[in-house]
């Protein structure tokens, strides 16, 4: 359930920009170039989503992970309310990126609480069943949305766009109590709430503080969209070298493992592909397909319908090939690649003119089900190529480097959506980069 809200809670960013784009909203209709400014905003949330991934992982391990998950629910059912509330660009932007901040402690602990209570010949079905729960808000937040939106929209008009932050938030602090109750920690893990929250909401108040600083001051500028989205990946990149010169000794073992690495830097093109598709499914369907929204919301959900079979598949997979002495690394370099070919065929179709909307729907399907299941096989290796005592460090760092992929993959793709007039470009790129996701994991030695 907490993954399901949570990912409502940032899934519902793509269909709102994408009717904002439609309906010639402000806050995006100024700009020459409306698909990047869309996914510079989808981005941002990354931005910060990223930036707290380690150390929350390094303060579930030292204050009790079902603490941090705990948390992780609660503030980002408070951030989600507090982004219907914005009303202006600048304070949209900000509630997204705090959403992204506290959302952000949420996984590390999450892959780790269940890594560390569940045994091994189930780990990786455990994974991805939990995590069915994110494809399910997926889908949702996909097929919902639109029709939310153009419900509102008859009574609400250019304000309809915040209605669904404020239905959405609600649930997930519901879910944010259950998580406390229902939860169980693992077995002697000691819960310390007050001290593990005193410091996310510290961490989150500082970097909220820079990353909007270096935002407004790259809005006011004037520079394109994609000179400001790198520049916000920079000023990542600074904040996580100070993370990793402060952590770094005590968690060397996660830091410079070499397989280890190679594993969070082939996890940067899933995290693109999850937020190509995630973020722009909705507009890919309904402007190559040329109908509206409401329609094209259907088609574009079966990503997250896919996904919700996918990752109990991939850990059907892990499981059973760990049982017969298969090595999970083949397993997802299999996966990866066939992965690959069907996005390049989504391309290749939309490239030349491909314009009806079953066909698409069902490529955004079958390309789904192996992704999903390819990450659950990924998540998998990570959890057994790490130390147990430092496991929420390492799914920390994990999910802060592969968020680079998140944080570019709205506006990259947005970028070449309005250069080139087509969506064949972003998405065989897309497909590229999931090929060169499966070259890295063949180099793992373990």
């Amino acid at each position: 359930m907490a993954w399901m809200f949570l990912y409502i809670d940032r899934s519902i960013t793509g269909p709102v920009v994408a009717w904002m784009i439609g309906s010639d909203i402000p806050m995006v209709s100024g700009s020459s170039m409306p698909h990047a400014l869309g996914g510079l905003i989808g981005g941002m949330f990354f931005a910060g989503y990223m930036l707290t991934q380690y150390p929350a992982g390094y303060l579930g391990d030292r204050y009790g992970r079902k603490s941090m998950v705990f948390l992780s629910t609660l503030l980002a059912a408070v951030a989600t309310f507090l982004t219907g509330m914005a009303r202006s660009f600048h304070t949209f932007v900000a509630a997204r990126v705090l959403t992204g901040l506290v959302e952000g402690a949420y996984y590390s602990n999450d892959r780790a609480l269940i890594a560390s209570t569940t045994p091994a010949e189930k780990k990786g079905m455990a994974m991805g069943v939990i995590f069915s729960g994110l494809a399910v808000g997926l889908t949702i937040a996909t097929l919902l949305t639109p029709h939310i939106l153009g419900w509102a929209s008859e009574w609400m008009g250019q304000e309809a766009w915040t209605l669904p932050f404020f239905l959405f938030s609600a649930p997930t602090l519901l879910v944010a109590l259950g998580v406390w109750r229902h939860v169980r920690p693992a077995t002697g893990e000691r819960q310390r709430v007050g001290p593990a929250a005193v410091r996310l909401v510290a961490y989150s108040a500082v970097l909220l503080a820079i990353l909007m600083a270096v935002f407004i001051a790259l809005q006011d500028s004037g520079v394109a969209e994609l000179v400001q989205v790198g520049a916000v990946a920079l000023t990542a990149l600074a904040l996580i070298a100070v993370i990793y010169h402060r952590m770094g000794r005590r968690s060397a073992a996660v830091l410079r493992d070499r397989d280890l690495v190679l594993m969070y830097l082939s996890a940067v093109p899933i995290l693109y592909a999850l937020w190509f598709f995630g973020f722009w499914a909705l507009l890919v369907v309904s402007e190559s397909a040329s109908i509206g929204l409401d329609g094209a919301a259907l088609y574009a959900a079966f990503f997250g319908v896919a996904n919700g079979l996918g990752y109990p598949l991939g850990g059907y997979i892990t499981d059973k090939g760990a049982a017969r002495g298969w090595r999970s690394k083949r397993s997802y370099v299999g996966l990866c690649l066939l992965v690959a070919v069907l996005v390049m065929v989504l391309g290749a179709y939309l490239g030349t003119g491909g314009s009806d909307y079953s066909v698409i729907g069902m490529l955004i399907f079958a390309i789904g089900l192996p992704f999903s299941a390819m990450q659950t096989v990924h998540m998998t290796i990570t959890s057994d190529l790490a130390p147990p005592e430092q496991m929420g460090q390492a799914f920390g760092m994990w999910n802060l480097v592969a968020e680079f992929g998140a944080l570019l993959s709205p506006v990259v793709a947005g970028f070449l959506r309005d250069l080139t007039g087509s969506w064949a470009p972003p998405v065989l790129g897309t497909g590229t980069l999931l090929a060169i996701s499966a070259v890295l994991v063949l180099l793992v030695r373990r």
